[in-house]
């Protein structure tokens, strides 16, 4: 069986009986057998000193069983307090332990959602009728729907809401299961069923308040193939809303239960046609999906109805899905499982957007996408629901890693790949309690790839994309000097070293390649919490005997960081990318010691701001061609380089190269030459003439860190240095750009690595964890 690192962020394993405490996930490194909750419980004291646990629940998924408890004390049953044991259903093996608790203060005033509805239900409506005699039977019956939207249909981006729609936007599916009574045909079967909601407890008040817009249920004597007519809906006439919203809940639910998740109890209820919102809710407790109707009808749209979907399984799954990251995770999902709907139909015409037809037709200025290429987690941000973080929608954040693999997935192990992801999503959701963060519920995912498909590169897939998005990172992100200055065919090399795992680390080990030397940590609290702190060690790289000046080499490591000896080290492979002496560079870089501007607070919206952007221009006369080996110089002082995205357009044309994108750099100066040789971003200007005006972008999109532009520019390489002359040569050419990190390896300042990842630490291949 092929195993990988799960996740490199494992938690410490402590007394949790008092303190509150964020969520935590573990998966222990010796075989643990647990066969009911009371063992569970037994297992949790003895490991944990975690005692007052109240049974919740006992579920099951795919491969697993999960035991729930939560804190024994008043309201916790409210609150999001979470334990859940799961465990392999056959080998009864637990696979993972997932704990959010709470002070008991915190839950003081948690209550349940108990809030009443008055709905008219088909069973209202028949019930008379069955009572006289009348046989209720299932049926089949054909349907008109869109499907999934007339403009995704259509590829007609220029359609309106208020347009007559063509008969080609309409797809006609039959042998549809309905409820049949008399004669009279019901929108219900085991799955789904449509009902109004006449009154409704919205704000918690415990007074109903009436929806105006009460439509009555839905029937007809034969097939419900009625066409849309928008007009309709002011005399609420909505059969073909109920029809679009029982047609594809009823044909998601059937797929969910062909994936092995057969998770509603009694039939999922919807209204079609409620309020004069340009809103729609999913309602667990009172298990009701209701569409909206303001600016447009959402349940014209299937990807609204899918995405609300979305929150009824993943609320079946976990109950308790709330605080904690819950709601940008709970949109993401909802995202994904509409967009993952319309993929397995249309992988061409924008796939990476949900919403196509609602989005266009609403109160809000845009729609939402699943290919945000630049959003970035950041710990300790809170991610509730639709609000901006680092510049990015929360809900994408989530949403874009989940859909890329499952493309990256489909297109390299074709269409059983499709199942095959959204299983590994599902396992992994129902695995996790309340108050779940995003990097456990990657932990928890990628846990779920791992014993559901072994042989198969997913769980690399999802590592890949979460750790694009800084939800998943190293434990250690290392640092060192770019270039290296040998003598005798050694070199000092200093590292910087920074804990970014977010936990205390009880012990990290580091091989090298390339030195007899070990860099060993062990038993330092104080070796990162925050992640502005920093350890620094010293080794010895052999370079290879052939090593010329202007050659690049990599040094590879090997680590192991343990968070605490019951759970699973962490195993890492980095690679660390160096070049042999220093550069000689045809221009020097053009001194700025410029302020940059921060980005700024905005009112309303969703909670985000306004970016902060400065532009550079440096004018050059040269007339040479940029050719096999040119390097643009960056130096840049910043509390936070996450903030920040910098590009280059050249002086003809209008490309912009991006050399910097919200980059989870750890160190507060970046000084780097961004080789060609290394760099595809930078490579793209090979044959570029360098005269002219080259601009320079400086864009930051969080509030609350500013920074300075030291240094910038653009030029051929004409040679390198040797180690005799390399103070010299690179304080005449790099303008003293790197601090000393160039010519005697002290690593302190902007000496990150480079151009492999534009300046991050490289990790490449898997990352594999022990085995017990």
């Amino acid at each position: 069986m092929k195993k990988h690192l799960l996740a490199l962020l494992l938690p410490i394993v402590g007394s949790y009986c008092s303190a509150p405490l964020a969520s935590m996930i573990d998966f222990p490194s010796e075989p643990v057998y647990v066969t009911s909750s009371d063992e569970a419980k037994q297992l949790l004291a003895q490991r944990y000193t975690l005692t007052g646990l109240v049974n919740e629940s006992v579920s099951t998924s795919l491969l697993s069983t999960q035991y729930r408890f939560y804190q024994g004390f008043a309201n916790a049953v409210a609150c999001s307090s979470s334990v859940v044991v799961t465990v392999d259903t056959n080998t009864k093996e637990v696979v993972q332990i997932y704990t959010h608790l709470l002070d008991e203060s915190e839950c003081q005033s948690a209550k349940e959602d108990n809030r009443a509805i008055d709905l008219d239900t088909p069973e209202q409506t028949y019930g008379p009728l069955v009572a006289a005699g009348n046989a209720k039977k299932i049926v089949t019956t054909s349907l008109n729907v869109f499907d999934p939207d007339p403009l995704t249909v259509l590829e007609d981006i220029t359609l309106e809401y208020s347009d007559v729609i063509s008969n080609a936007a309409y797809s006609l599916y039959s042998n549809v299961e309905v409820t049949e009574v008399a004669g009279t045909r019901y929108l219900e079967n085991s799955r789904v069923r449509a009902v109004d909601v006449r009154a409704f407890d919205i704000d918690g008040d415990g007074a109903l308040e009436a929806d105006a817009n009460q439509q009555g249920i839905i029937t007809s004597t034969g097939d419900f193939t009625i066409e849309r007519d928008i007009k309709d809906y002011e005399n609420k006439q909505t059969q073909f809303l109920d029809t679009m919203a029982f047609y594809h809940i009823d044909k998601s639910v059937q797929y969910l239960q062909q994936l092995g998740f057969d998770i509603f109890s009694e039939p999922v209820q919807f209204d079609a046609f409620f309020g004069n919102k340009d809103n729609s809710t999913a309602y667990l407790a009172q298990n009701v999906i209701v569409f909206g109707n303001g600016v447009s009808a959402d349940a014209e749209d299937a990807d609204v109805i899918l995405h609300e979907l979305g929150h009824m399984i993943n609320f079946s799954l976990v109950k308790r899905w709330r605080d904690g990251d819950t709601g940008a995770i709970g949109e993401g999902l909802g995202d994904y499982w509409a967009a993952s709907s319309r993929y397995r139909t249309n992988k061409t015409f924008q796939p990476d957007i949900v919403f196509s037809w609602d989005g266009v037709n609403t109160s809000k200025t845009s729609t939402r996408i699943l290919n945000d290429t630049e959003a970035r987690y950041v710990p300790g941000v809170s991610y509730p629901a639709h609000v901006v973080r680092n510049g990015s929608n929360v809900d994408q954040l989530w949403s874009t890693p989940l859909f890329q693999v499952l493309k990256l997935a489909v297109a390299e192990h074709g269409e059983p790949a499709h199942e095959h992801i959204d299983r590994i999503i599902w396992e992994g959701i129902a695995a996790l309690g309340g108050g779940v963060t995003m990097p456990d519920a990657a932990l928890s995912i990628v846990k779920a790839a791992e014993r559901l498909y072994p042989q198969s590169n997913y769980s690399d897939l999802f590592v890949k994309q979460f750790k694009a998005h800084n939800i998943l990172t190293n434990t250690v992100a290392f640092y060192a000097p770019q270039f290296l200055m040998a003598e005798d065919g050694k070199a000092k090399v200093v590292l910087d070293l920074f804990n970014i795992s977010g936990k205390n680390i009880h012990t990290f080990t580091g091989h090298f390649e390339q030195s007899d030397d070990v860099v060993s940590l062990s038993s330092i609290a104080s070796f990162g919490i925050a992640l502005s702190s920093k350890k620094q060690a010293e080794i010895t790289v052999k370079l290879p005997d052939s090593a010329q000046c202007g050659d690049a080499f990599t040094l590879n490591a090997k680590t192991v960081t343990d968070f605490n000896n019951q759970q699973i080290p962490t195993q890492g492979e980095y690679s660390i990318p160096f070049v042999v002496c220093t550069p000689k560079l045809t221009h020097t870089p053009k001194v700025e010691n410029s302020a940059l501007s921060d980005a700024t607070s905005t009112e309303g919206g969703l909670g985000g701001n306004k970016i902060g952007v400065k532009s550079y221009l440096l004018t050059l006369a040269d007339t040479a061609v940029l050719d096999n080996d040119f390097s643009v110089s960056l130096h840049i002082k910043h509390k936070r380089m996450s903030d920040l995205k910098v590009t280059l357009t050249p002086p003809i044309g209008d490309r912009e190269i991006t050399l910097l994108a919200y980059e989870n750099i750890q160190q507060e100066e970046y000084n780097q030459q961004l080789m060609s040789r290394f760099n595809q971003e930078v490579n793209r200007l090979k044959g570029e003439s360098l005269e002219g005006t080259w601009t320079l972008k400086v864009t930051d999109r969080a509030v609350g860190e500013s920074g300075e532009l030291v240094s910038w520019g653009i030029a051929n390489i004409s040679g390198y240095s040797k180690p005799e002359t390399a103070t010299d040569e690179t304080n005449n050419n790099n303008n003293n750009g790197n601090n000393g990190a160039t010519n005697n390896g002290s690593g302190s300042g902007g000496g990150s690595l480079g151009w492999l990842s534009l300046f991050m630490l490289v990790v490449i291949n898997k990352l594999r964890k022990n085995t017990p």
